[in-house]
């Protein structure tokens, strides 16, 4: 009996033993390029009482709101041109209004005076640029146009 309990434990030490290789991270780049945008979305905030979320608008927290997507249909993507564009209603009011990016990438960043995607803003100008990174380390800036219809 003594030797089964001495084998056993030689096993399980040895499995121990074996078992601890060297860590290895996570290498991030193995995802490849990601930095493309899958779809793009405005939306306008709409006042609803029942409601238990808060939004930023122009980074001041306000009362709860629902999300109300204004765009029309998917956007159109031009992978080769790093352009999306979103169609609207001609009568929509995009002065308080935010986009919705659907991407892959690891972070997106605003370029120069874009305003953070999510975020309420005046989006009246129609053309914004976003930088969109990737795990590998790619880097593209897409060029978001919203277009009235």
């Amino acid at each position: 009996m003594k030797k089964h309990l001495i084998i056993a434990y030689i096993f399980v030490l040895g499995g121990l033993l074996f078992s601890c290789e060297p860590r290895i991270d996570f290498d991030e780049g193995q995802w490849g390029d990601t930095a493309f945008i899958t779809n793009a979305n405005v939306f306008t905030l709409q006042a609803d009482e029942h409601e238990l979320q808060e939004f930023y608008e122009s980074g001041v927290l306000t009362p709860a709101r629902r999300r109300l997507i204004v765009s029309t249909g998917n956007a159109v993507i031009e992978n080769e041109n790093f352009t999306a564009t979103v169609r609207v209603p001609a009568n929509a009011d995009l002065t308080r209004a935010g986009i919705i990016i659907n991407h892959q990438s690891m972070r997106v960043e605003p370029v120069g005076d874009t305003p953070p995607a999510g975020i309420i803003s005046d989006l009246s100008s129609g053309e914004f640029v976003y930088r969109l990174i990737s795990a590998d380390g790619t880097r593209r800036e897409w060029v978001i146009r919203i277009v009235k219809q």
